[in-house]
């Protein structure tokens, strides 16, 4: 499956697999590390070969959180060049021939294959959410400015975050709330959750898969009492999609400069390319997709006002097969630039043993409360696909 790029030096990994029940407290926990994260006494590569043998003389903050909870450090995982679209070699733990997505799919491969109980990455556009769907995982996306960023190769500054993957909500949960600074809110009544959706037109390029569990989903929440609310039309949604692309290339490519200067010949063809594109980004255009962002958060906090959660898809496809592509981070780019908490939850597997998932989205700081409504979901998203499981079977 090809997850890991460094491996602790005492770790028994035929023991790790025991360790991997929801259940276990976090010091039984084993944690996979995307390599963009400095973990003391391992080299940090950054998915480049200008960085190899490179090792870090102190953890990242993150890393040093999970392991005063007693979370063990498994080792560091493959992330794509820089966090950015050149694929790694890691395959997808529920089918092989098929990707694990971006740049986080080592933390999010290693945690579907119960190689350990938790993984940690980082998203810019998708790496957090599409890695978590494509591998069958639940990833956590805390909200931004939870989680310290101390010890991360950081490409953009307006956008990367850390989240975390597991195999269910509660181990996110136990995780998320030692790595990251989440405000307490007081837990979910048993009323009604108003959760909203766009309209179908909206997904329309998402395929058959994605469209279906979406609806199946949605019917779910018909079914169990809670209350849809109709959004409309989500157009806006790619415009903030555009936005978020001139932010991330006009921030990724000042943020190599210095590798791109001084180690142009190890930068690979694939990154030159996006970099050279993002140079014809102006400083005007990138302050007008700044305001663009802006503009959606009010747009947002105006929705949460009356809302719990937003559905939306996790991924566009269920995942493109080969490893020539991690998959299009369709509309992860908008809640990237929107700054907001968001969870992926897993259905059943729906073809070729890959499995399907939803997002949900909350308010601002609301990451609580987002947790708590994915943990009332769980269940139910379980069994999206089921039937069509047990007859591919």
């Amino acid at each position: 499956m090809k997850a890991f790029v460094h491996l602790a030096d005492d770790l028994d990994l035929s023991a790790v697999p025991a360790k991997t029940q929801d259940d276990l407290p976090l010091s039984q926990a084993t944690l996979a590390v995307k390599d963009l994260f400095d973990v003391q006494g391992m080299p940090t590569g950054c998915g480049s070969p200008i960085y190899t043998g490179a090792v870090a003389n102190q953890s990242a903050e993150v890393v040093r959180r999970a392991e005063r909870a007693g979370v063990k450090i498994a080792g560091k995982t493959v992330t794509t060049e820089f966090a950015t679209f050149k694929p790694g070699p890691t395959t997808n733990p529920q089918n092989m021939a098929y990707t694990p997505g971006g740049s986080s799919s080592g933390s999010a491969a290693s945690v579907g294959a119960g190689l350990v109980s938790h993984g940690i990455g980082t998203q810019t556009a998708g790496s957090v959410i599409r890695p978590a769907a494509y591998c069958g995982v639940v990833g956590f996306l805390p909200t931004m400015g939870s989680v310290s960023r101390t010890g991360l190769k950081v490409v953009s500054p307006s956008l990367d975050r850390v989240g975390v993957f597991a195999r269910s909500v509660s181990a996110v949960r136990r995780l998320g709330e030692e790595i990251a600074d989440l405000p307490v809110f007081a837990s979910l009544d048993e009323g009604p959750k108003r959760i909203g959706f766009f309209d179908d037109a909206t997904w329309a390029e998402a395929d058959s898969y994605t469209q279906d569990t979406l609806r199946s989903f949605k019917a779910k929440v018909r079914e169990d009492g809670e209350i849809v609310v109709d959004l409309g039309n989500g157009q806006r949604l790619f415009d903030l999609i555009d936005a978020q692309c001139d932010v991330m290339a006009y921030e990724v490519l000042k943020s190599l400069e210095h590798e791109l200067t001084n180690h142009s010949a190890l930068i690979s063809d694939q990154l030159r390319t996006y970099c050279q594109e993002a140079a014809n980004i102006t400083a005007d255009q990138y302050a007008g997709a700044l305001e663009v962002g802006q503009a959606g958060r009010l747009w947002m906090e105006a929705l949460f006002a009356d809302l719990d959660a937003i559905a939306s898809p996790s991924a566009k496809t269920l995942p493109p097969k080969g490893l020539g592509s991690t998959g299009d981070p369709y509309v992860n780019r908008a809640w990237s630039l929107l700054y907001l908490p968001c969870i992926t939850l897993p259905t059943a597997p729906l073809h070729n043993n890959l499995k399907g998932a939803v997002q949900l989205v909350a308010g601002f700081g609301q990451d609580q409360r987002l947790l708590d409504l994915a943990a009332r979901f769980e269940p139910g998203m379980a069994q999206i696909g089921r039937e069509n499981s047990q007859q591919e079977v």
